[in-house]
Protein backbone atom coordinates (compact mmCIF):
# COMPACT_ATOMS: atom_id res chain seq x y z
CA UNK A 1 0.00 0.00 0.00
CA UNK A 2 1.46 3.36 -1.06
CA UNK A 3 0.17 6.37 0.87
CA UNK A 4 0.94 10.04 0.31
CA UNK A 5 -0.13 13.31 1.93
CA UNK A 6 -0.61 16.71 0.32
CA UNK A 7 -1.15 20.04 2.07
CA UNK A 8 -2.46 22.90 -0.06
CA UNK A 9 -3.97 26.36 0.18
CA UNK A 10 -6.52 27.72 -2.28
CA UNK A 11 -5.36 30.24 -4.88
CA UNK A 12 -8.15 32.78 -5.39
CA UNK A 13 -6.48 34.07 -8.59
CA UNK A 14 -7.09 30.90 -10.56
CA UNK A 15 -9.64 29.09 -8.36
CA UNK A 16 -7.36 26.11 -7.80
CA UNK A 17 -5.78 24.30 -4.84
CA UNK A 18 -2.24 24.97 -6.07
CA UNK A 19 -0.41 26.73 -3.23
CA UNK A 20 1.58 23.72 -2.02
CA UNK A 21 3.02 23.16 1.45
CA UNK A 22 5.94 20.72 1.47
CA UNK A 23 9.38 20.05 2.94
CA UNK A 24 10.71 22.85 0.73
CA UNK A 25 7.67 25.18 0.92
CA UNK A 26 6.84 25.96 4.53
CA UNK A 27 3.91 27.76 6.15
CA UNK A 28 4.89 31.13 7.60
CA UNK A 29 2.82 33.35 9.90
CA UNK A 30 3.42 37.10 9.58
CA UNK A 31 2.33 40.49 10.85
CA UNK A 32 0.22 43.30 9.38
CA UNK A 33 2.73 44.29 6.69
CA UNK A 34 2.69 40.84 5.08
CA UNK A 35 5.54 38.52 4.22
CA UNK A 36 8.57 39.03 6.46
CA UNK A 37 6.79 41.33 8.89
CA UNK A 38 6.90 40.19 12.54
CA UNK A 39 3.89 39.23 14.61
CA UNK A 40 3.87 41.16 17.87
CA UNK A 41 4.29 39.11 21.06
CA UNK A 42 0.84 38.20 22.40
CA UNK A 43 -0.89 39.04 19.10
CA UNK A 44 -2.01 36.68 16.32
CA UNK A 45 -0.77 36.70 12.73
CA UNK A 46 -2.29 38.99 10.11
CA UNK A 47 -1.08 36.98 7.12
CA UNK A 48 -0.11 33.46 6.11
CA UNK A 49 2.47 32.87 3.39
CA UNK A 50 4.46 29.98 2.01
CA UNK A 51 8.21 30.51 2.26
CA UNK A 52 10.92 28.36 0.76
CA UNK A 53 13.20 26.38 3.08
CA UNK A 54 16.12 27.10 0.75
CA UNK A 55 15.74 30.88 1.02
CA UNK A 56 13.62 31.84 4.00
CA UNK A 57 13.29 35.35 2.58
CA UNK A 58 11.41 34.16 -0.53
CA UNK A 59 7.62 34.32 -0.61
CA UNK A 60 6.59 31.21 -2.57
CA UNK A 61 2.86 31.88 -2.80
CA UNK A 62 1.29 34.16 -5.40
CA UNK A 63 -0.73 37.21 -4.36
CA UNK A 64 -3.25 37.42 -2.79
CA UNK A 65 -1.44 34.67 -0.85
CA UNK A 66 -2.98 32.16 1.52
CA UNK A 67 -6.25 33.15 3.17
CA UNK A 68 -5.39 34.23 6.70
CA UNK A 69 -7.38 32.66 9.54
CA UNK A 70 -6.82 34.74 12.66
CA UNK A 71 -7.83 33.73 16.18
CA UNK A 72 -10.03 36.43 17.77
CA UNK A 73 -11.58 34.51 20.68
CA UNK A 74 -12.46 30.90 21.54
CA UNK A 75 -15.38 31.01 19.07
CA UNK A 76 -14.46 33.87 16.71
CA UNK A 77 -12.26 34.29 13.65
CA UNK A 78 -11.16 36.99 11.22
CA UNK A 79 -10.60 35.78 7.66
CA UNK A 80 -8.20 37.61 5.35
CA UNK A 81 -8.36 40.78 7.47
CA UNK A 82 -12.14 40.90 7.38
CA UNK A 83 -14.55 41.55 10.25
CA UNK A 84 -14.86 39.24 13.23
CA UNK A 85 -17.14 36.28 12.55
CA UNK A 86 -18.46 33.48 14.72
CA UNK A 87 -17.14 30.01 13.88
CA UNK A 88 -19.90 27.84 12.39
CA UNK A 89 -20.59 25.11 9.85
CA UNK A 90 -20.04 27.68 7.08
CA UNK A 91 -17.33 29.89 8.69
CA UNK A 92 -14.61 29.53 7.64
CA UNK A 93 -15.28 28.26 4.12
CA UNK A 94 -13.26 25.35 2.73
CA UNK A 95 -11.33 27.77 0.51
CA UNK A 96 -10.17 29.69 3.62
CA UNK A 97 -8.53 26.58 5.08
CA UNK A 98 -5.49 24.40 4.64
CA UNK A 99 -6.59 21.34 2.64
CA UNK A 100 -4.95 18.14 3.89
CA UNK A 101 -5.37 15.16 1.57
CA UNK A 102 -4.43 11.54 2.18
CA UNK A 103 -4.15 9.49 -1.02
CA UNK A 104 -3.69 5.74 -1.21
CA UNK A 105 -3.28 3.35 -4.12
CA UNK A 106 -5.74 0.97 -2.43
CA UNK A 107 -8.88 1.93 -0.48
CA UNK A 108 -8.21 2.57 3.21
CA UNK A 109 -10.15 3.89 6.19
CA UNK A 110 -8.58 6.77 8.15
CA UNK A 111 -9.47 6.91 11.85
CA UNK A 112 -8.08 8.40 15.05
CA UNK A 113 -7.01 11.45 13.02
CA UNK A 114 -4.97 14.01 14.98
CA UNK A 115 -3.50 17.41 14.03
CA UNK A 116 -1.07 19.13 16.38
CA UNK A 117 1.86 21.51 16.77
CA UNK A 118 5.12 20.49 18.40
CA UNK A 119 8.71 21.70 18.76
CA UNK A 120 9.76 20.10 15.46
CA UNK A 121 11.72 17.34 17.21
CA UNK A 122 9.71 15.59 19.93
CA UNK A 123 6.01 15.10 19.16
CA UNK A 124 4.96 15.36 22.82
CA UNK A 125 6.70 18.72 23.31
CA UNK A 126 4.75 21.91 22.64
CA UNK A 127 6.08 24.38 20.09
CA UNK A 128 8.65 26.72 21.61
CA UNK A 129 7.67 30.36 22.26
CA UNK A 130 4.39 30.33 20.37
CA UNK A 131 0.75 29.50 21.01
CA UNK A 132 -0.93 27.58 18.22
CA UNK A 133 -4.69 27.29 17.81
CA UNK A 134 -6.55 25.32 15.16
CA UNK A 135 -9.93 23.96 14.12
CA UNK A 136 -11.46 21.76 11.49
CA UNK A 137 -14.05 23.27 9.14
CA UNK A 138 -17.36 23.03 10.96
CA UNK A 139 -15.87 23.44 14.46
CA UNK A 140 -17.48 26.14 16.59
CA UNK A 141 -14.46 26.63 18.88
CA UNK A 142 -10.69 26.78 18.45
CA UNK A 143 -8.44 24.15 20.06
CA UNK A 144 -4.96 24.90 21.40
CA UNK A 145 -2.81 22.21 19.76
CA UNK A 146 0.36 21.93 21.88
CA UNK A 147 1.96 18.52 21.48
CA UNK A 148 0.51 15.17 20.47
CA UNK A 149 -1.42 14.87 23.75
CA UNK A 150 -3.31 18.11 22.96
CA UNK A 151 -4.12 17.36 19.33
CA UNK A 152 -7.10 18.63 17.42
CA UNK A 153 -9.19 15.53 16.71
CA UNK A 154 -10.21 15.54 13.05
CA UNK A 155 -13.18 13.74 11.53
CA UNK A 156 -12.75 9.99 11.14
CA UNK A 157 -13.21 8.56 7.64
CA UNK A 158 -14.23 4.96 8.48
CA UNK A 159 -15.27 4.03 4.94
CA UNK A 160 -12.36 2.79 2.79
CA UNK A 161 -11.47 5.14 -0.08
CA UNK A 162 -8.40 6.09 -2.11
CA UNK A 163 -8.67 9.74 -0.99
CA UNK A 164 -9.58 11.42 2.31
CA UNK A 165 -9.70 15.22 2.78
CA UNK A 166 -9.74 17.47 5.86
CA UNK A 167 -9.94 21.29 5.98
CA UNK A 168 -8.04 22.90 8.86
CA UNK A 169 -7.63 26.52 9.97
CA UNK A 170 -4.75 27.75 12.16
CA UNK A 171 -3.58 30.80 14.03
CA UNK A 172 -0.30 31.49 15.83
CA UNK A 173 0.76 33.96 18.53
CA UNK A 174 4.41 34.29 19.60
CA UNK A 175 5.23 34.45 23.30
CA UNK A 176 8.78 35.72 22.73
CA UNK A 177 10.52 38.02 20.25
CA UNK A 178 12.50 36.75 17.27
CA UNK A 179 11.92 34.09 14.64
CA UNK A 180 10.23 31.03 16.12
CA UNK A 181 11.95 28.05 14.50
CA UNK A 182 11.13 25.29 17.00
CA UNK A 183 7.63 24.87 15.66
CA UNK A 184 6.06 22.35 13.28
CA UNK A 185 2.61 20.88 12.68
CA UNK A 186 1.77 17.27 12.01
CA UNK A 187 -1.17 15.06 11.13
CA UNK A 188 -1.42 11.40 12.15
CA UNK A 189 -4.04 8.72 11.68
CA UNK A 190 -4.62 5.00 11.81
CA UNK A 191 -5.16 3.28 8.47
CA UNK A 192 -7.10 0.07 7.97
Amino acid sequence: MAVSWSWKYYNTNNSAWDIVVSDSNLIGFYGPDGFGSPVQVGQFQDSIHIRTSINLNTDACPPPHCRNTKYISASEISIAGGPTQTLSASVPAETDCLKITLTSDTPVAATNVRFYAFDGTTITNPPQNCNVWAGEKGDTTWTQIHGQQNALILTDHPDPATEHVWYVFMSVSPSATGAQTQFAVRVECDLS
